[in-house]
């Protein structure tokens, strides 16, 4: 049996909206991770309203967006309100409806998980053998969230996602050892609120001369975060986080081999460090022209970042 995991979670109030509300917020969380199954003695009921709130949620993200100039925010915002009108609810089960991201399922049609299931939200009480049933079917590393707490989830050999949450903090370690040992300090890749734009340069072009070794790290430590969401940090700790993603996603796009939206997808960093207006021959960001950023990163001695930059963007030219 695969190593699952198990969060004990409470209603705050009372209520399909409520508890609907609850799913969603979670799920957004995860939503990248893989499929989800909610079991509820009333399936369509709580699908119509989940299906509320995620709209809600939607809607909520559309008026940030609208209420920002900032380029970056705007892509992240456009990209997260993408995603979410893609999220597929169904109260089939996963048999007959096989490509559903999140399903509502009462006790007697969750006999068959969905493949990629990473989340199960208990929401009544399920007998034990149906438990041990559809944990049996769970991949590595899923989690069961417990409305009820009346399944001894640890007979059945599951941990608390305690556990997920340290494998974050130890696999943190190893990124700051790994920067230590590069010599690139995470607390300076920011300003306040915002990247600090030197810092987070000379970061890259140290990376890109080991951009293998550092995708490794910042990869396993994307894998036990993701395994781990939700999770409360500090806004401090999530800056730091976010200058690690961004630098990963930066690095990615710049490495030889084929591109891929890992770090972008995930965590909803679009970045304007990458947007070239091929008509203008400018990067939408500083104005400059490919020439003159790769002259500005050499004379600053980023002969990585320079050479990255001209492989990239030179065939759109």
């Amino acid at each position: 049996m695969a190593k699952c995991y198990f969060e004990l979670r409470k209603q705050s109030a009372k209520g399909t909206d409520s508890i609907a509300a609850d799913i969603m917020r979670h799920f957004h969380a995860r939503q990248h991770l893989g499929k989800a199954v909610v079991i509820y003695e009333q399936p369509m009921g709580l699908l119509a309203a989940s299906r509320r709130q995620w709209l809600k949620m939607g809607r909520a993200i559309q008026k940030q967006r609208a209420s920002t100039l900032n380029a970056d925010k705007i892509l992240k915002y456009t990209h997260t309100i993408a995603h979410m009108q893609h999220i597929n609810f169904s109260s089939k089960t996963p048999l007959d409806e096989p490509e559903a991201d999140i399903y509502f399922l009462d006790e007697h049609q969750c006999a068959t998980m969905p493949v990629h299931c990473y989340t199960v939200y208990v929401v009544i009480d399920v007998r034990h053998t149906v438990a041990a049933a559809m944990v049996d079917q769970l991949p590595a590393d899923a989690l069961m969230v417990d409305y009820r707490h009346e399944v001894q989830w640890a007979q059945l050999g599951l941990q608390s996602k305690v556990v997920l949450e340290e494998q974050v903090d130890n696999a943190w370690g190893q990124v700051l050892q790994f920067f230590s040992g590069h010599h690139i300090a995470v607390s300076e890749l920011t300003k306040g609120t915002v990247q600090n734009v030197d810092a987070m340069d000379d970061a890259l072009d140290t990376l890109l001369g080991v951009s293998h070794q550092f995708l490794r790290v910042a990869n396993e430590f994307h894998h036990a975060l993701e395994l781990a969401r939700p999770l409360r940090v500090s806004r401090a700790a999530r800056q730091e986080h976010d200058s690690l993603m961004l630098l990963a996603y930066r690095v990615q796009a710049l490495s030889p081999g084929a591109f891929t939206q890992h770090f972008l997808e995930t965590y909803n960093e679009d970045d304007t460090f990458f947007l070239y207006d091929r008509h203008k021959r400018r990067f939408v960001g500083t104005g400059e022209s490919l020439a003159d950023a790769v002259a500005r990163h050499q004379a600053a001695h980023r002969p990585h970042l320079a050479r990255a930059l001209q492989l990239v963007f030179s065939t759109t030219l």
